[in-house]
């Protein structure tokens, strides 16, 4: 079994539409190898990796050094956005349809996403144990963990903002998204 790493971004400025992501990245490599591989694009005063704290540059020798890892990504797109009436309810779906591709196709047993406030983690762990009382996920395990903690976090945040950017027109992360599985789903 194996461990994936996700995170959520919001795009509503410079894309075609407004959209909700979120990605995960399969990856069992070591904490620390991670760290320093993305420790060399990071800047020198941030506490973790950020795609929208980087300059041009350092973004896309961000996705080189991801690419050369070797990593399942998965992207799940809520779009548009304002269809789905909140981010919330896009976050639900988007984790609703990520959760059991992660678990049955790429068996995942454990999905870590970056926390966020007290309230809003634990409604995401309320709708999780509803997921699993639905049978729509069995034993996949989602732990909640600061950004800054672990540096596979980073990886999924990279992902979505090279697809942001993507959608925006920016053409220059091609090769690396040609290999994201990338699921768009529709409020309809």
């Amino acid at each position: 079994m194996s461990t994936a790493w996700g995170d959520e971004s919001v795009r509503k400025s410079n894309v075609p539409e407004s959209m909700y992501l979120m990605g995960a990245c399969v990856c069992d490599l070591d904490e620390d190898f991670t760290r320093s591989r993305l420790n060399t694009v990071k800047p020198r005063n941030a506490s973790k990796l950020h795609w929208r704290d980087m300059q041009p540059k350092l973004r896309f020798k961000a996705i080189d050094a991801i690419s050369g890892l070797g990593l399942t990504h998965v992207i799940v797109a809520a779009i548009p956005l304002g269809d789905w009436n909140t981010a919330e309810r896009a976050r639900r779906k988007c984790l609703e349809t990520l959760l059991p591709v992660l678990e049955r196709e790429y068996s995942v047993d454990r999905l870590v996403l970056e926390r966020r406030d007290k309230a809003q983690d634990a409604r995401d762990i309320r709708f999780i144990d509803a997921l699993r009382s639905r049978r729509f996920i069995d034993s996949i395990r989602v732990d909640l963990v600061a950004g800054a903690a672990d540096a596979r976090l980073w990886l999924p945040d990279q992902l979505l903002g090279s697809y942001g950017d993507w959608r925006a027109g920016e053409h220059q992360y091609d090769g690396f998204l040609a290999s994201v599985r990338t699921i768009v789903i529709s409020a309809g």
